[in-house]
């Protein structure tokens, strides 16, 4: 860089050097800087020439201007940016080869949309199961070629879920779940997986279970009825009383865990829904289950202190909200001391939603244990369980309530502090009178 300047340099020198000499000689100053500055602009002009058709044929280096000074300095700089763009080029290409490569080879169909919701992308799986084909359908709306009215609702609407199941467009038997990611400016991405065998083996479940749990009620209830008839006899053996009430209770708990099994199953089943059930007056049903509490755990001497917002009434099946209150609060009841205060709560939270709290100042719960604490036989204390008893179903049984209508659990414990159990709606079931 230094050796282009120092020559331009030089030459401006010797351009003045000449101007002054010639002056000198013929005494025509004016003439000779007329002269000197149009030999150098005039030489400098044919160089921008010559650089300006060099660019514009895309400035091949085998065709590249013959000069020195600056305008060398200049060709080798664009030399330099053009090699360093073949590089990163070269990079990028190997980049996009590798990332389509990737694309294409994942088990999942997947769609790049672009604003119009028009195809700009898909691998090859998006035709096996969507009927998407790459070369065909660029171009073209994903509604045009996959024709489903909760489809186009999916990839439509700006809130709500971002996921969807629904029947493969080529084959009836397949059911596919559809993700839709939002990324870039404008730009969505469609994925598609088949879950038919996830699908077959919850269905396979559920009729197991259903059919278990009727086929041991029969059973069962013999069981407890002879039970029941031992434990009055009064010609009893003392040495059995103990043995046959405890034989008894087992009964009870497990036709308990029956009735459980049997209404997670219909849970399941139901599955979400934005507009089920009707108008609950909360505060009424939450006075009645309080009352209902003190008085069948009047020996346990808990205290239930109840704080609501009258006005604040939610859309849901009644009988499955009175079962997701019974069920925290029995939670609350069990594992909390004899005389300690739970408190219930029932108001919107800051984002607006409609909140059921549940605080108790029991043992709690270990850190590790909260993530698993709503799976379905999930025992965090084993010891305590026995004491208390329960079917271990009764925090599963909520979060799949609160999931139906768009809900969630939060659950906040420390160990030998208490736990908060907060069951929120979304604002959408909210109705205030």
């Amino acid at each position: 860089m230094k050796t282009a300047w120092s020559v331009e340099f030089t030459r401006i020198l010797i351009t003045l050097l000449s101007t002054i000499l010639f002056g000198l000689v013929s005494e025509q100053w004016t003439l000779s800087v007329v002269i000197h500055s149009s030999l150098y602009i005039g030489w400098n002009v044919y160089q921008l020439r010559t650089f300006e058709r060099w660019i514009r044929n895309g400035a091949p280096a085998s065709s590249a201007p013959n000069a020195s000074g600056i305008w060398e300095l200049i060709v080798q700089h664009i030399h330099r940016t053009q090699k360093a763009n073949k590089d990163r080029k070269k990079r990028l290409s190997k980049l996009a080869g590798h990332y389509h490569a990737v694309m294409s080879a994942l088990p999942d169909a997947t769609i790049v949309l672009n604003d119009n919701l028009e195809v700009e992308w898909a691998n090859k799986t998006s035709q096996q199961i969507l009927g998407v084909d790459p070369n065909r359908d660029t171009g073209h709306k994903l509604t045009n070629i996959v024709r489903d009215t909760h489809l186009q609702d999916l990839l439509e609407r700006k809130n709500g879920k971002d996921e969807l199941e629904m029947v493969s467009p080529i084959d009836p038997l397949k059911t596919l779940a559809l993700t839709r990611i939002q990324y870039g400016k404008e730009k969505t991405l469609v994925t598609a997986r088949d879950i038919s065998q996830r699908i077959a083996l919850q269905k396979l479940r559920k009729a197991f279970i259903s059919n278990a749990s009727h086929e041991l009620r029969t059973p069962l209830t013999v069981i407890s009825g002879y039970l029941e008839m031992l434990d009055i006899d009064d010609d009893l053996p003392s040495s059995m009383k103990r043995i046959v009430k405890n034989a008894h209770l087992q009964a009870v708990r497990m036709d308990k865990i029956l009735d459980d099994l049997l209404v997670l199953s219909k849970l399941e089943e139901k599955g979400y829904s934005e507009d089920s059930g009707d108008t609950v007056d909360v505060p009424a049903l939450l006075n009645r289950l309080v009352s209902d509490f003190q008085k069948t755990k009047a020996k346990e001497g808990h205290k239930l202190e109840l704080v609501v917002q009258k006005d604040l009434l939610v859309k849901v099946v009644e009988a499955e909200f009175y079962s997701l209150c019974q069920n925290l609060l029995s939670n609350a009841v069990k594992y909390s001391p004899q005389g300690s205060l739970i408190k219930v709560c029932w108001s919107l939270n800051d984002t607006g939603n409609a909140c059921l709290k549940v605080i108790d100042n029991g043992e709690g719960i270990a850190p590790e244990n909260i993530s698993r604490i709503t799976e379905r036989f999930y025992r965090a204390n084993v010891n305590r369980i026995r004491k208390v008893g329960g079917t271990g179903l009764g925090l599963s049984i909520v979060k799949h309530i609160l999931e139906n209508y768009g809900g969630y659990l939060d659950i906040q414990s420390e160990l030998s502090v208490g736990s908060t159990f907060t069951a929120c709606f979304p604002r959408n079931r909210i109705e205030k009178t």
